[in-house]
């Protein structure tokens, strides 16, 4: 071999290189250790290396779910202390006559004694409710070295934003009825407060034209929109229809196509667009029960009627014409039931269904009814409305009222003259006492809507999607 600052070829000259090897010369080789990329450990064999390697786990956790970010209304709601069980406030209904805003009333003659007006006030009360969730974690897996640092910290990360999200979907969705223990949340605020305030799309999709007598309604409520709530494909289809009004060299940056809608101007105000993975466009129902199998209810029984001339109020169009198989599930505040299908109901315009639903035990406290596509299967059905348990046997009417598939959405006065948060705790983490080798705690909150001026408020029902919508 040449010694020197330059190889060249004949420097292996007496190599036999690849492929020309002697059987001994390939048999040492292959008596190296092999690391492998076994991800289970292939048992005890020469020349495996495999309980040699260290696991390589990223430190960091991996959020497959939502986050903050997704927790916008109790982020922004107004918050005010309470500082009893029962809170009350009251209300100015109007300064005299009813409320009514006719100019021709209060002149009087010279020298006459002017008409004497009463205000009406009504005084309301709103009940404390409570959240919480239990966190352990073992004595043992609070001393291992986890990759993800101090597991109790992690957990309690993890129980807060369960909880938080507990809390969001009640401040929009909660109701005493179904659930006792829940409190109010804008929806069964604004509608039984202001009944007129409830619009319906009928499937329609969100419109510009739609925002706009929205903010209308609110007005002449003597109110002023800020803000507005939907499910994400919603706003999809808002945006949808300001693409064809676009310029590419100029909107929304040179280059760019689409546009990302986040307020609305419209004749009477301005408001802020929020969308919320929270409000779902109709989900299915669970494939099999949720919660604890001793606390959830038990699976329901359906008998569907044939359907019946309804009166007036049938919703069902000769579009609606077809046969349609319903859920329901049972919940209550533990979790939902399996869901338990219907025999198929043939339903023409200006009818009505309606099934009886039979109470099989576990204490539910309302039931969840799904509704198939016309001539679908079960698995086609999707979330039409919650009602409340009234009795071991109750018979439920469909008119067509809620349209499965669809979503709700709210355009809000969203300050403190219109509606808070009073909270009696805020978010607390509570040591639970040791009785076995783990660490447990509870995190609390404590608090409820005040719904002040419903009127001045709106929930948007039956929202659809733009046609060809994915």
């Amino acid at each position: 071999m040449t010694v020197g600052a330059f190889i060249s070829a004949q420097d292996y000259r007496d190599y036999s290189g690849y492929g020309s090897s002697s059987t001994n010369e390939i048999a040492e080789l292959r008596k190296a250790l092999v690391a492998g990329n076994d991800v289970n450990d292939p048992g005890v064999a020469p020349g495996v290396g495999f309980p040699l390697r260290v696991e390589s786990l990223e430190a960091t956790m991996k959020n497959l779910t939502y986050e903050m970010d997704e927790i916008k209304l109790f982020k922004t709601i107004p918050k005010i202390p309470a500082t009893n069980t029962v809170e009350e406030f009251n209300r100015l209904l109007a300064y005299g006559q009813g409320g009514s805003t006719r100019f021709n009333l209060g002149f009087m003659g010279e020298g006459d004694l002017p008409e004497e007006e009463d205000s009406t006030y009504e005084r309301v009360t709103m009940l404390i409710k409570y959240l919480g969730v239990t966190g352990r974690v073992t004595h043992v897996a609070n001393t291992i070295r986890a990759a993800t640092g101090n597991v109790i910290a992690l957990e309690t990360m993890n129980k807060t934003m369960d909880l938080l999200k507990n809390n969001e979907n009640a401040l929009f969705f909660g109701d005493s009825t179904l659930i006792p223990e829940q409190f109010d949340g804008l929806q069964k605020l604004i509608t039984d407060g202001a009944p007129d305030n409830v619009i319906d799309l009928r499937g329609a999709p969100l419109s510009e034209n739609a925002l706009n007598d929205m903010l209308l309604r609110i007005r002449q409520n003597f109110g002023t929109a800020t803000d507005a709530y939907f499910a994400t494909g919603a706003f999809a289809d808002l945006a949808k229809q300001v693409y064809d009004r676009q310029r590419f060299a100029y909107s929304p940056a040179p280059g760019v196509l689409g546009a990302t809608v986040t307020a609305f101007q419209g004749q009477h105000g301005r408001i802020n667009l929020h969308d919320h993975v929270f409000i779902q466009e109709g989900p299915a129902s669970p494939a099999t029960g949720l919660g604890k199998t001793d606390k959830r209810p038990n699976v329901p029984s359906i008998t569907v009627a044939p359907a019946a001339a309804a009166n007036a109020a049938s919703q069902f169009i000769a579009a609606d014409d077809g046969t349609y198989i319903y859920q329901v599930v049972a919940g209550n505040r533990f979790g939902l039931s399996a869901p338990v299908d219907s025999a198929g109901v043939a339903v023409v315009a200006g009818e009505q269904v309606t099934f009886t639903i039979q109470d099989n035990g576990q204490s539910p406290t309302y039931y969840e009814i799904y509704r198939s596509t016309i001539g679908g299967a079960a698995s086609t059905a999707r979330l039409m409305v919650r009602v409340a348990r009234t009795g071991a046997t109750q018979v439920i009417t469909d008119n067509n009222d809620d349209i499965p598939g669809t979503s709700i959405g709210f355009v809000l006065m969203q300050n403190q003259r219109s509606f808070s948060w009073a909270q009696l705790l805020p978010m607390t983490r509570i040591p639970l006492a040791a009785i076995d080798t783990s660490i447990r705690w509870a995190q609390v909150l404590y608090g409820g809507v005040k719904m002040y001026t419903p009127a001045k408020n709106i929930v948007v029902k039956n929202v659809g999607r733009a046609a060809g919508s994915l």
